[in-house]
C-alpha cells in the first residue's frame, strides 16, 4: 500500500543527528490510518485472532518502514488489534471499573474530587470477554463486538 508522501509527511519524525526523540503521541497516526488497516484486515472477515493480529502487524510494519508512521508507533497500533474481538466469535468488550462510587458522597473512593454516579465513572480497564455473562460475572459492564482501544473521531 503506498500512500501520498504529502499526506505521510505529518507523521514522520525528523530529528538532528544525536538527539533522542520524545514521547510521541501515536493516536493520530493511527486514526489516521485505521481505515487502511481495516480495509486489509477486515474485522468481520477474520477467521481466527492470531491471523487477524498478524495481518494488522503486516500492514503496520509497511506503514513503518514508508515512513508514515512513526516506528515506535509500531507496538501501540498493534496492540489496539491484539485488544479486539476481531476473530473471536460471540466476544464482546467488557468496561470493569478500576475503582468504586461512594453513592453517600457521589464521589469516587481512591479520588474523593471526582463525582460520581456510577463505579465506571470513576474510572474503568477494557478486556474482551468470551459473552456478555462472563463480563458481567467479573463485575464489567458489556459493550458491543470491536476494540478496547479508543474510536477515531470521524469526519468534520
Amino acid at each position: 500500500m503506498r500512500l501520498p508522501l504529502a499526506f505521510a509527511a505529518a507523521f514522520v519524525l525528523a530529528l538532528p543527528a544525536g538527539e533522542v526523540a520524545a514521547a510521541v503521541d501515536c493516536e493520530p497516526a493511527r486514526c489516521a490510518f485505521q481505515q487502511a488497516i481495516d480495509d486489509q484486515c477486515r474485522c468481520d472477515e477474520a477467521t481466527n485472532h492470531g491471523r487477524h493480529v498478524s495481518c494488522v502487524a503486516h500492514v503496520v510494519k509497511d506503514l513503518a518502514r514508508q515512513g508514515v508512521i512513526p516506528t515506535n508507533c509500531k507496538g501501540k497500533i498493534k496492540r489496539c488489534a491484539a485488544r479486539s474481538t476481531c476473530g473471536k466469535p460471540g466476544f464482546v468488550t467488557c468496561q470493569i471499573p478500576t475503582d468504586t462510587c461512594d453513592l453517600a458522597t457521589s464521589t469516587c473512593t481512591a479520588n474523593p474530587t471526582v463525582a460520581c454516579a456510577t463505579d465506571l465513572e470513576c474510572g474503568a480497564r477494557c478486556k474482551t470477554k468470551s459473552s456478555a455473562e462472563h463480563c458481567v460475572a467479573v463485575g464489567g459492564t458489556p459493550g458491543p463486538a470491536g476494540s478496547c482501544c479508543a474510536a477515531c473521531p470521524t469526519g468534520p
